[in-house]
Order: C-alpha cells, then structure tokens, then sequence
C-alpha cells in the first residue's frame, strides 16, 4: 500500500455517538376506572317550566346591549379601514403622477448631457408623445398634486415644478435631477409605507372578513414590483452603456431580485381589475422587449460580460425605450390594485353597516319574543345547569382534574349530570393516554389502563391498534434509516452519509479551530480482479478492503464507501494527526486479508491519500476530499512507477 498526504487550513471530525439498545419491560394488567352512581327520581324540566313564569328581562336586555355595542364597534372600524384605504390610493396616485414625470425629466436631462436635444429623442425614440409635450403635460399635474399633510413634501411639490422648469430650459444635470427624485420618491414612499403600516394595523384590529388581508398583501407586492421596476430601467441603461459606478451591476441584480419576488408573490392573487393590467402587461409585445433588454443587462452584470452600447447612447437609447410604457404599466397596476383596495374597504364598510342594523333588528325582536315568553329561572334549574356548565367550561379549557359534580336538579339535568361525569373521566383517561402516545413512550403505565364507559371501551381498541403502528413505525424508520445511510456490501456508510458527516463534522470544528484529516483510499487493481475471476471475487475484496480498514482504525473514527473501490476515512479529533500511522495498519492489515482464488494468493493493497486541514472559515469539506483524492493518486502512481522500477531490474 502506498500514500501520499496534502495539509491545508481545515476543519476535523468529532467522536461517533453510538444508540444503545431499547428494552421493554413486562406490560401490567389493564385497571378499570369506571365508577357507579346511584339513579334517584327527579322532576322533568317540563314541570319545572311550568312552575317558572318569570321572563329574562335583564339577560335580554344585556344580551341587546352587548351586540349593540359589538355592532357599532364593527362599523367604525370598518370605516377606519375604508378610509386608510382611501389614502393610500391617494398616496399612491401621487407616486404614479411622479413617476410618469420622472421619466420625461430622466430621458430629456440624461440626453442632454450627450449634446442630444428633445428634438433629437423624438428623431431616435419616436415617442407618442414628443419629450417636449410630454414635460409641458407633466408640469401641469402639479395642479392635481394631493395637498400633503407632510410639510417636507408640499415643499417638495414646489420644487419638483422648478425643475421640470429647469429640464425644458437645459439649465439643470441628470445628476442633480436624479438626486432630487430619489428625495422626492423617499419621502413619498415612506408616508405610503406608513399609511400601509396604519392599514394593516386597523384590519388586524377589525379582524376582516374574507380575503381582504390577502388583497392588502398583494398591495404591498405590487408596489415593491413597481418601485423596482423604475430602478431595474435606471440601472440596466448604466449597466448597458457600461458607465456609472462598480455598484451599478450589483444594484441591477438587487432590483431584479426584488421585481421577481413581487411579482411572483402577487401572481393568481390580484384582483380582477389588477389582473387584467397585468395580463395586458405580459401580452404587450414592447414589455415583452424591455424585458428581454433587462435579462440582457442581468446577465451582463452577473458574468461581467462586455456592454454592448459602450460609448453608443443612442443604441442604449432604443433598447430602454419600452421602459418608459413598461414603468407607465406598472403604475397603472398600483393604481388599479390600491382603487380595487378601496373599494374592497368601501364594501366591507357597507356591509359592518348593513350588519349592525341586521343585528339591532334582531335584538329588537328578540327581546319582543323575550318579553312573550316564560322564565325558567329557578333555583331548581339554574343551580345545577350552571354548575354543569362552568364545569364544561373547565373541560373545555383542558381542566380535566375535577371532582364529580352531585346529580342533582331536574329528572333530565341529572342524567345529563351523569353522563357529563362518565364523559369528563373518560377524557381524563384518553388526554393521559394522548400524552403518553405523543411521546411515543410505549412502556408509560397509561397505556395499560382500560378506558372507562362505553365510549371508552371504544376508543381501546383503537388506542391498543395506535401502539402496534407506532412500534411498527419504529423499526421501519429504523430499518428504512440504516438502508438510506449504509453501503449494502460492506455495512459502511454511503457516500451521501459519510459526505453529510463530514459537512457537519468541519462545522463542529470550525469554531474550535481543530485539525480534520481525511483519507482517501482506492483499492488497487480491482477492475483486473472483475475482469480475471469475476465480480463476485471483486465483491469479497471490496468487503475484504471495509474489514481491513475498520480493523485499522479507531472507533470514534468514521468509514464510509463512496462507491466502487473508493473509501473515505474521516479520522476524529485525538487521531487527527496520525494519518500515516493509520495507513500502515490499513496496510498490514490488507496483508493479511489476502485472497485465495482457485489455488492462487491474490494479495491486497491499496493507494492511500491524506488531507490534513485546520478547520476555518475558508475550509471546504468538498475541496479536503478532492485533496485527499489527488494526494491518493499521487500515491499510486508512485507505486506503480516503484513496481516497474523492480520489475526492470529482474528482467534485464
């Protein structure tokens, strides 16, 4: 056997934890719970209604009073949330409006920075609408700007007015236009973020019906797929052009991730009138090009590939041109899923509204039928059902520990007083089994106890069948365990398992600092051992092989085959450095684990390689077993060149 070793900086193996063995003990005979009750007469709730006249005058006045006050509490609510509905469509319409403005202000500014006048975009681009029609239009919505509450903002409006003023006249730069945007967009984005913040706030303390949390979800994903949307164009023109910044093929791939996530939240989850938006969006065969000019200016940014409108700003120009309907798109989407939330909200509002008058009307009558009626509030009835009931209460709750309640009251509530106690003994018994069947523990003397009553006796058998499948389960899982992580031939762990062992063994020891050394080993000549006498002879010095490596090491070392003649020996921590020491006993032991073929010896050996690595954050548990592997066949090829050294002196 022969072996070479490579050290690097790596991490090293723990001990081996091994399972001790399950015992049972002896299973105790099944105990009855059950207990008797002596059955006395008592009066039928029908003659105790008749002897009761008296009306529930004060229960049906609380009654009416409390889903009065429930009611008007849902509609105001309602309301609360229709209305922050209402703003955030406000704030968003106003976001949309800056937007539409944003990308005239950028094209014309970035244009004229090249010495290309709006003139000469409508030459190039062949907008609908030329640039200078477009600005003019755009400066004239600040008329229907929304009066923000915000001061920072109404002072942002006016300065957005001075310049788009300065874009027209050519007086101001693309840098100094794109800075203020970002301003203006921040402070708008952020006074939307907390009207949202606001909304989802007040439908949590509504607790809304139906979808409308979902609804409000989606509002949030298409506004994120909005806001990234505007930046995947920005970035993609720079990343294009191959101008800006080191960060401008980083920032394109943020805003990439973060349009793919949006929209693939919001997809099947718009409403209809968001969803036909974003179906004529997909269909639009200009989206469709800007898209693929993004995934171009992605995949450019991620492999770092050349710009293909380097020094040509038309060329980038045109290729970016869809952008402006593709961002104008967007808008519309958040502008029909934040109206489609209001009215959402309006809905609800008209129906809390419509509901608390169902609900007062109902009171009302109610308390009509109340007054019409008899009171059945005597002492004989009340006592009883309301000790039954307070009981049921605790059992509801999870209190099984009770004592029994007297079956006392009418001749009906008495019954119903005995079952009740039947009832709350045998849920003893099964949340007792329950628990010890949820641990799984089979010996729990629980187990063992027979349910009382008739349903009890029922549930038994399913209990007792429940603990057989559990068993049963158990050593499948075992069984079904030792198959997914073992070689079938040798008993030793399998790739995936001794892999996945060394994976978390150079975690373990990476915060350590300790050394991990792994050896590769790779039976010598075992294609010629298949080929000569076949492969069931090759099959027995395969296990031959596993046997001479687990003789040689420790037990805290692991062993694993990685498939064919190849072994993966990962040595723990107090062996770390004996890796040589280790090789020589694989050696010698192979020696003596030689074959005997049809009256021939057929020797043994093996070419070891040894990776020795002191674990840190660089440390590639993959790379230590290329390593290995390398330093493996770096050992056999010095062997065979040894071999043929000797066999060349013998026959000269």
């Amino acid at each position: 056997m022969t072996y070479a070793m490579l050290t690097v900086a790596g991490p090293r193996s723990g001990d081996n934890v091994r399972e001790a063995p399950s015992s049972s003990g002896s299973e105790p005979e099944p105990v009855d719970r059950g207990r008797s009750a002596t059955v006395r007469w008592r009066p039928g709730v029908r003659l105790v209604l008749i002897l009761v006249i008296l009306l529930p005058m004060l229960s049906t006045g609380i009654l009416a009073g409390s889903r009065l006050a429930s009611g008007w509490t849902f509609r105001q609510r309602a309301q609360l949330v229709a209305h922050d509905a209402a703003q955030l469509r406000v704030i968003a319409s106003a976001r949309a409006m800056l937007n539409s403005m944003t990308l005239p202000l950028f094209v014309v500014s970035y244009a004229a920075e090249f010495g290309l006048s709006a003139t000469d975009l409508d030459a190039i681009l062949e907008p609908a609408v030329p640039f200078e029609e477009q600005l003019a239009r755009e400066s004239a919505l600040m008329a229907v700007f929304p009066d923000f509450s915000s001061p920072k903002l109404r002072a942002d409006v006016r300065e957005l007015h001075a310049v788009s003023l300065q874009v027209a006249a050519n007086t101001i730069t693309y840098a100094e236009v794109s800075a203020f945007m970002d301003v203006m967009r921040l402070d708008i984005d952020t006074l939307w973020y907390q009207t949202y913040d606001k909304l989802l706030a007040d439908i949590s303390a509504w607790q809304a019906p139906g979808s409308f949390g979902l609804h409000a979800s989606t509002v949030i994903q298409t506004y994120q797929a909005f806001l990234s949307g505007g930046s995947l164009a920005q970035w993609a023109a720079l990343v294009l052009q191959g101008v800006g910044d080191s960060n401008s093929g980083a920032e394109l791939i943020r805003a990439d991730d973060v349009y793919r996530v949006a929209t693939s939240q919001f997809a099947g989850n718009l409403s209809p009138r968001a969803q036909a938006v974003w179906d004529a969006m997909q269909a639009d065969p200009a989206n469709q090009q800007f898209e693929a000019a993004i995934q171009l200016a992605v995949t450019i940014a991620v492999t770092g590939g050349p710009a293909p409108f380097a020094g040509d700003a038309t060329g980038a120009a045109v290729a970016m041109a869809p952008g402006i309907e593709y961002v104008t798109d967007l808008n519309e989407l958040v502008v029909a899923v934040s109206q489609d939330l209001e009215d959402a909200a309006l809905a609800q509002s008209s129906d809390a509204t419509r509901q608390f008058v169902n609900v007062l009307i109902l009171l009302v009558v109610l308390a009509m039928v109340g007054l019409a009626g008899v009171i059945v509030a005597g002492r004989m009835l009340t006592r009883p059902l309301r000790k039954l009931a307070s009981t049921a209460r605790r059992v509801h709750d999870g209190d099984f520990d009770l004592e029994r309640l007297p079956a006392t009251g009418p001749r009906e509530i008495a019954a119903t007083t005995r079952a009740f106690n039947e009832m709350a003994s045998t849920l003893k018994a099964v949340e007792a089994t329950t628990v010890a069947l949820a641990a799984e523990d089979l010996s729990h003397p629980e187990l063992f106890i027979r349910l009382p009553g008739r349903t009890g006796h029922a549930l038994q058998a399913t209990i007792d069948s429940l603990s057989a499948r559990i068993r049963e389960r158990e050593q499948q899982r075992q069984l079904l365990h030792e198959a997914a992580t073992h070689d079938q031939l040798t008993g030793l762990l399998n790739r995936a398992a001794v892999i996945d062992y060394l994976t978390n063994d150079v975690a373990r020891r990476r915060q350590a600092g300790e050394t991990v050394a792994v050896l590769f080993m790779d039976l010598d000549g075992l294609k010629q051992l298949n080929d000569t006498y076949g492969h069931d002879i090759g099959d027995v010095a395969v296990k031959a092989t596993a046997d001479a490596i687990i003789e040689s090491t420790a037990i805290c070392d692991v062993v694993g085959r990685l498939g064919g003649d190849e072994f993966l020996v990962v040595l723990c921590h107090d062996h770390s450095g004996d890796g040589d020491a280790v090789t020589e006993r694989v050696n010698a032991s192979l020696a003596r684990h030689s074959l005997s073929v049809h009256d021939s010896v057929v020797p043994l050996r093996a070419s070891v390689g040894v990776a020795l690595a002191r674990c840190d954050a660089d440390t590639d548990p993959m790379t230590l077993v290329r390593q290995a592997d390398a330093a493996m066949y770096i050992a056999k090829r010095t062997a065979r060149a040894t071999r043929d050294q000797l066999a060349a002196s013998h026959h000269p």
